[in-house]
């Protein structure tokens, strides 16, 4: 190694490179001048490539030659990207084909382009940029899905108050929308979960008892027909003006479009943008469904039979789909025991009968603070039923002096 390349400091743990060229001794000697600095890996073939990185991946960098038999490098890159964005790649060649070069910046959006030969120093000097680079991008990246994640649990919390039956059922839809893309397996989960939970944010506008008619699929009349149809609508006003959330405000402006609608209208440049909208609307249906009576083979079997109007591939992804279980018990205790992570077993309501929190829904922070308020007026007392972790040590006296008072 050139000494005029000093070794870069601070390095705890190896960065791993996956190399993928169709000449051994090309390899062999990246892995004999980078063995100080990188974990390397290498791959004889651009399948074998997909394969390692399937298995042993993600890796931080890949670095793949042009020119192989087969699939080329330009194909190998931008199938990587579809797995992995983050990662970071480059692209070797020893040609001057500038047609091959722009193809592979414009399908695989490579890093860096370097010509051959490449000397070990340039090498190095490449990796430790690729290697910044990438924690560059991951560290934006969980530093906007953190701040974005805080955001939206204080909205989500915010509508949980202004309105339960809302927020209850945006909850819901939450765990079919994540079951549908963790099965699929799409990147970037979160900006799809953003949008079931919040996919009700627009009936803040909306009465209580208007919901709940909704939600116990009463006849609505005309007028109120109009209201709840506007909610995606206000959902998506409210949303927009979040930065980063354009994406999400969109999926729930278009959760009620048909099928055939997104396909023939897909929002330029915006593929996740549609494949979000339509995973909401199977989960909204299927939501629907569910709360009507139907058992979820009926469900699924129902929305199979409407490919015009639901993606076939969504609608298969929930037919193993099982709500989060974990082992829990029933319990009766004083409301003004109720914790965070309990999950109500019946309605919360106000002496006077408002509804302070639906059937099902997981207690939140801004809901205990709201019960203290209600119980210290008086508004609020008595037991409830809820569903608790089993072994928490309070609960054996919470549920104590909930058993005295009934």
């Amino acid at each position: 190694m050139n000494p005029s390349v000093p070794p870069a400091e601070g390095k705890v743990e190896k960065p791993r490179v996956l190399f993928v060229d169709d000449e051994p001794l090309v390899l062999e000697g990246l892995r004999r001048s980078l063995y100080r600095e990188f974990d390397t890996d290498l791959a004889s073939s651009p399948e074998e490539g997909l394969e390692k990185f399937e298995k042993c991946g993600p890796y931080p960098v890949i670095v793949s030659d042009m020119r192989m038999p087969g699939m080329d490098g330009a194909e190998l890159l931008s199938r990587v990207r579809a797995m992995s964005p983050d990662c970071i790649r480059v692209m070797l060649t020893g040609y001057a084909d500038m047609e091959a070069a722009m193809r592979a910046v414009n399908e695989g959006r490579i890093f860096r382009f370097l010509n051959k030969p490449v000397t070990p120093d340039q090498m190095i000097l490449t990796l430790r940029a690729c290697v910044v680079q990438y924690h560059l991008v991951r560290s934006e990246k969980e530093l906007l899905e953190n701040t974005l994640a805080g955001a939206v649990r204080v909205l989500s919390e915010v509508l949980s108050l202004a309105n339960p039956v809302a927020f209850n059922k945006g909850f819901r839809i939450q765990q079919y929308v994540k079951h549908i893309a963790a099965k699929l397996g799409f990147s970037d989960l979160w900006q799809y979960e953003m949008a079931a939970l919040l996919s009700e944010m627009g009936c803040v506008t909306l009465t209580p008892d208007l919901l709940e008619a909704i939600h116990a699929g009463q006849r609505l009349s005309p007028e109120d027909q109009e209201r709840y149809g506007q909610h995606a609508r206000v959902g998506h006003d409210l949303l927009a003006r979040i930065p980063r959330l354009e994406p999400v405000a969109e999926m729930i402006l278009r959760q009620s479009e048909s099928r055939g609608s997104l396909l023939r209208n897909p929002t330029p440049g915006a593929e996740a943008v549609t494949n979000g909208a339509r995973m909401l609307k199977v989960g909204l249906a299927f939501d629907h469904l569910l709360s009507s009576g139907s058992s979820k083979a009926e469900a699924i079997s129902e929305l199979t039979n409407n490919p015009g109007e639901y993606e076939p591939r969504f609608v298969a992804a929930l037919t193993d789909f099982q709500p989060a279980r974990q082992a829990t018990e029933l319990r009766v205790i004083e409301v003004r025991d109720l914790r965070t992570g309990m999950v109500l077993s019946e309605d919360l309501r106000s002496v006077q009968g408002v509804l302070l929190a639906a059937k099902g829904q997981e207690v939140t922070y801004a809901l205990v603070k709201t019960v203290r308020n209600f119980a210290e007026k008086g508004t609020l007392k008595g037991t409830i039923r809820v569903t608790v972790g089993i072994g928490e040590p309070w609960i054996a006296k919470a549920a104590a002096r909930g058993a005295q008072q009934s």
